[in-house]
Parts: structure tokens; C-alpha cells; sequence
């Protein structure tokens, strides 16, 4: 208090003395000269969980409203074209798999940058990200395009599903690159805190993709009526969209730098911290596609209406599972920025905080999809043994959505904290020597069907959930983080954290003090 007095005497005969705090002058003056003194930026590590958190949701509803717009134009075309290019979402979700990881792995990068201060590697981090998933998405797209026959025929699928499945998965193959640029550019956005343009960014893309679904389906208004590969061909286009819209904000509104490498040596000193955490995290993701494609095989062989059930209860879950994904992202973020700032009780805190409220939402969701399953199953199929078969998987689901909800908020923040390879060998191990074993033996062995095979997928998740969050509670991942064996790049000396602390108590004083002068003259 003495300070804040002795700066209001003095400051004007003392404004180049350079012993005195540049926060000093800096709030002292503003006060002077505008009577009150603006607060400091908040950063996104201590932002709301809340006010990160809405906006993934909201995204990943957008993201789910193009799956399930993509399952109702399917489905008016037949329930064997909605089984057809369901049975092969697994090979595209290898594509989401890989894009999804090295974009967590950026992000997570780039927060831990941002969080200890060092905005000079940013922007490198940020070209490098653009180059590695430019790579990947390259890679796929001659992958799905050349072998898109071979894919379908290895589903199981009869001849005129295959042919279908085929054409999906070369017509949307062709533009998965697209899709992997727009991952790099969301992670900009994402490690910035700026999630809400994101979710600007998929709500166009939703809406550009329900435009050209209803074009290209049945040929409106002279566009060729193309069925099954319409469909392939509005996810493209939305992509593409998206994309544009996405990197004009990065570029020209919120003037973000992003740096490509200029070497192959800087590209691989740069993209050295986002392989750490994205190499070791894609093996649990693309374990779990892998699986995932093994348990359509079986499905397979139980018939079409085990297989359409599987697609539409999948597509009524995802409203439970995106808002476990958007509390693990909102979370990720926090904890990421945390610990580039070796804030690391805080990152605690923040996962515990995180956990209650996924627990809690995803459970009210998968009630809610209870009570209404009929109603909503019939959005898709007039078949009551669809329904039946439906409500089934919802109950089941009731576990699975619980473990999912531990091991993606867990998850993901270890491998912000760079504890990467841990979460993925259990996940390896679990799911391809239990989880896929159990499948076999529940659903085929014991002739559980579709229903034995969701048995032990929750299961799975459970697992892997409890084992998640015993990790996290041994505090091995307070020594993984990019940081973990280096100084912060700008540590405070003794002085400044004083000055800080006074320019703080300060800000405070000469808020307070024109309110206490009107008290003294009334």
C-alpha cells in the first residue's frame, strides 16, 4: 500500500528512473491519465474449463450432425447403402485416427510453448505440424483411392454393398488430404484457446455439407443425381470449405505466424516434440480402428440388421461420446498450458474437475437416448427389430460410456503431458489380447451377437479407463513434458515477481481510491 501511495506522489518526477518497475509506471500511469487500470489478458490456462469446453462441444455436435445427415440420406437411398458405407467407416476412421493424433500432438506442443513463454519455437511448431499432416494426408488419399476395392471385399461385403462401399471410399479418399490440413489448422486454433472458431468452421462445414447431400443425392436443380458417391462428394466439398474459412481466420483476422521449415533439418528438429506424443498416441487409436474393423467382420457375418443396428446406435452415441471428447479437449488444453508452466498441482486439479463433469454428462446423455430410443431409432429405419435391438446396445452403453469417459479426459491429458507411450501399450495390449478375444467369444462363440460385442467394448474401456487414472495419480507425468529437463525460457528473478505482485496490489489500490474520494466529499 505504501508503494501504490508513494508511485501516485512521485511518478510524474520519476517516469525514467531506471530502477523503477516498468509495471510500476505502466499502471500508475494509466491511472493518472485514464482513472482506471485495464486488466491483464487472461491467459487460456486460466480461462474456465467452461468457456473452453462449450465451443469443442458445439464443434463435435456440427461433426455429429454431418454423421448423422450422412446415415439419413444413406438410408433414403436403401438400408443396404447405409450398411455398405458403414462397414467401411473404419478405414476412413483410420484417416480420422491418424489426423486426430498428430493434431493433439501439435496442439499439445504448441500450448506447452505458449505456456512457458516460448513464442519463438511457436510458429515453427505450427509450420511443422502443417508439413507432417500435409505428408499423412497425402499418403492416405493414394492408399484409399488405389485400394478402395480390396478394402471393401476385405469387409466381407456381398457384391452390389461392395460396389457401393467401393465408390464411397474412392471418391472421399481423393480429398482426405484436404481434411488433413484442416486438422493442422484447427490445432493452431485450438492451442490458441480460440476454440470457438472452430466451431464457426464446422458449423459451415455442416451446413455446406447438407446443402450438397440434398443436391447431389437425387440431382436437384440440374446437379447430376450421384447416390452413394454424392454423399462422398459433399463431405469433399465441406472439407475444402472448411479449410478456407479456417485459415483466412488464422491468417487475416487473428494474424497467427506460422513458419515452414526451411530445411529438412529444422523440419525435423521442429516436428521431434510433436512425434513424441502423436507417434506412440496414434498406436491406441488405430489399435481401436483396427479392432473395430475385425468386430465389423463378425458383425458382418450376423446379417444385415446386426450390421445397420450397429451403424445407427453408433450414430445415436456419438452425442454421449463428443461430449466426452469435448470435456477431454477443454481439459487437454488446460492441462497442457499448465504444465509448459510447471503448474502442475493446478493440472490436478484441473483433470479432477474435468472427470466429474464428463461422468456426469455422459451418463445424462445416454439416459436421455434411452427414454427416447424408439422415437429416435425411427428417424433412421422403420424396422421395429432395429429398435428392439437398439435399445439394447443403449443399455450396455450405459457402462462403456462411463470407462470411455475416464479413459479419453485421463488420456488425453497425459499425452499432453507427454506421457504418451504408457496410455498407448495398455491400450494396445487390452484392446487387441481382451477386448478383441471377448468380442469373439460373446458374440459369435456364445452367440451373443451385436450385443456380446458392445459387452466387450465396454469392458474394454472400463479397463483401460481405471488403469488411466491410476497413471495420472503416481505423478509420472510430471517429468514428460517438453520442459521437463529445461528452465522455463523466461524465468522472473526475484525482482520482478516483487514488481509484479506490486503492480497487482496497485491495480487494486487506484481502482478503489476515486470511490473512496466521492465517500469523503459526500
Amino acid at each position: 500500500m505504501f508503494i501504490c501511495s508513494f508511485l501516485k506522489r512521485t511518478i510524474c518526477n520519476n517516469r525514467n528512473d531506471p530502477y523503477l518497475s516498468p509495471q510500476l509506471v505502466y499502471y500508475a500511469t494509466a491511472y493518472l491519465l485514464g482513472g482506471v487500470v485495464p486488466k491483464t489478458n487472461q491467459s487460456v490456462a486460466d480461462r474456465s474449463l467452461l468457456s473452453l469446453t462449450w465451443p469443442i462441444f458445439i464443434d463435435l455436435f456440427f461433426i455429429f450432425m454431418i454423421n448423422v445427415t450422412d446415415a439419413w440420406f444413406l438410408s433414403r437411398i436403401s438400408d443396404s447403402a447405409a450398411a455398405s458405407v458403414g462397414a467401411v467407416m473404419p478405414i476412413l476412421g483410420i484417416a480420422f485416427a491418424l489426423y486426430s493424433t498428430l493434431h493433439q500432438g501439435g496442439s499439445s506442443v504448441a500450448s506447452q510453448r505458449i505456456g512457458a513463454g516460448d513464442h519463438k519455437k511457436l510458429a515453427t511448431t505450427y509450420g511443422a505440424l502443417f508439413v507432417i499432416l500435409l505428408f499423412g494426408g497425402m499418403f492416405l488419399t493414394v492408399m484409399m483411392f488405389s485400394f478402395a476395392p480390396t478394402f471393401a471385399q476385405w469387409m466381407g461385403l456381398n457384391d452390389s454393398m461392395a460396389d457401393m462401399a467401393s465408390i464411397y471410399l474412392k471418391t472421399i479418399g481423393m480429398g482426405t488430404w484436404i481434411l488433413a490440413i484442416r486438422f493442422a489448422a484447427a490445432a493452431i486454433l485450438t492451442s490458441q484457446g480460440k476454440t470457438h472458431w472452430n466451431m464457426w468452421s464446422t458449423f459451415v462445414m455442416t451446413v455446406v455439407n447438407i446443402v450438397f447431400n440434398y443436391l447431389l443425392i437425387d440431382g436437384k436443380f440440374g446437379f447430376p443425381a450421384l447416390g452413394v458417391q454424392g454423399v462422398a462428394y459433399a463431405s469433399v466439398i465441406a472439407w475444402a470449405v472448411s479449410l478456407c474459412f479456417t485459415l483466412v481466420i488464422i491468417i487475416r483476422h487473428l494474424k497467427i505466424n506460422v513458419a515452414l521449415p526451411k530445411s529438412w533439418s529444422l523440419f525435423k528438429k521442429d516436428s521431434a516434440p510433436i512425434l513424441k506424443i502423436s507417434m506412440p498416441s496414434v498406436l491406441e487409436p488405430m489399435s481401436w480402428q483396427l479392432t473395430q474393423i475385425l468386430m465389423t467382420v463378425m458383425i458382418v457375418t450376423m446379417g444385415e440388421l446386426a450390421l445397420a443396428t450397429r451403424i445407427y446406435s453408433f450414430n445415436l452415441l456419438f452425442t454421449a461420446i463428443l461430449y466426452g471428447f469435448a470435456v477431454s479437449a477443454g481439459v487437454q488444453i488446460k492441462v497442457a498450458h499448465y504444465i509448459g508452466a510447471k503448474r502442475f498441482d493446478d493440472a490436478h486439479k484441473q483433470l479432477i474437475l474435468g472427470l466429474k463433469l464428463g461422468v456426469v454428462g455422459a451418463m445424462f446423455f445416454v439416459f436421455t437416448l434411452l427414454a427416447f430410443s424408439d422415437q429416435l431409432f425411427a428417424l433412421f429405419t422403420e424396422n421395429v427389430d432395429i429398435w428392439a435391438l437398439g435399445k439394447l446396445i443403449l443399455l450396455v452403453a450405459i457402462m462403456g460410456e462411463f470407462g470411455r469417459s475416464f479413459n479419453l479426459i485421463v488420456g488425453s491429458s497425459l499425452r499432453a503431458s507427454g506421457d504418451a507411450r504408457y496410455v498407448s501399450i495398455v491400450g494396445f495390449v487390452l484392446m487387441w489380447f481382451i477386448a478383441l478375444p471377448l468380442a469373439w467369444l460373446l458374440g459369435l462363440h456364445y452367440a451373443y451377437g451385436l450385443v456380446g460385442i458392445w459387452i466387450a467394448t465396454s469392458l474394454d474401456e472400463c479397463i483401460r479407463g481405471i488403469i488411466a487414472f491410476k497413471r495420472w495419480n503416481s505423478g509420472k507425468w510430471r517429468s514428460k513434458g517438453v520442459y521437463a529437463e529445461e528452465l522455463p525460457v523466461h524465468d522472473p528473478s526475484l525482482n520482478e515477481r516483487v514488481d509484479c505482485q506490486e503492480a497487482n496490489d496497485c491495480r487494486d489500490v487506484f481502482n478503489q481510491e476515486p470511490e473512496k474520494s466521492t465517500n469523503d466529499k459526500s
